[in-house]
């Protein structure tokens, strides 16, 4: 079982795909110490109404589609997060995040799973427009996104095969699976 300072730590390790601060580090501790406070006066071992967002039997009604995907992403999401995946800056700061590519979240990261990233943008997406997407189109789009290349799995053993059978063993990754003509996970993010 991971303390919450290493929970922390596979944040900045998958989701940010960066260098996690050490356990003790300023940063780790202030983190701890700001989600302490937030908690404070909550119920322990109660799932907070409004925490998360709803997983729990949330399938597709048919197969998740790429070319369906495409055309929700073009529709819903390429005017916040660029036709190319890209996402937003100004003055060198993010305002909306790369969905793939070389500065997106890796393949460690638990976006990069269908039913967590469906999940989450049927909940949040479009910004300002929640539910606005059926839960087909949550799938599909997520399909859509998650079959781009993106930065390596921070565990990579140095084969893709390895590491699925290894990390990513589900119907839920496409990493290390063939999607248009080319197997994801096998070249860098561009």
């Amino acid at each position: 079982m991971n303390s919450f300072g290493e929970r922390l730590q596979d944040c900045f390790r998958f989701s940010l795909n960066g260098k996690a601060p050490p356990l003790n580090s300023d940063v780790i501790v202030a983190l701890e110490i700001y989600a302490r406070w937030l908690s404070k006066g909550a119920p322990r071992g109660v799932k907070l109404t409004g925490a998360g967002y709803p997983k729990q039997d949330f399938k597709p009604q048919r197969s998740p589609d790429y070319t369906r995907g495409k055309e929700v992403y073009v529709n819903h999401c390429a005017s916040c997060h660029g036709p190319d995946g890209a996402g937003q800056q100004i003055a060198g700061r993010n305002v909306f995040p790369p969905l793939w590519g070389s500065q997106s979240f890796n393949w460690g990261a638990g976006m990069h799973q269908l039913d967590n990233a469906a999940a989450f943008i049927k909940a949040n997406m479009p910004l300002n427009l929640s539910s606005v997407l059926s839960d087909q189109e949550a799938w599909d789009v997520a399909m859509y996104m998650n079959a781009h290349e993106r930065p390596q799995d921070p565990r990579y053993t140095g084969n893709v095969t390895t590491t699925r059978a290894k990390y990513h063993n589900t119907p839920m990754s496409l990493y290390g699976t063939i999607v248009n003509g080319w197997l994801l996970g096998s070249r860098p993010a561009q």
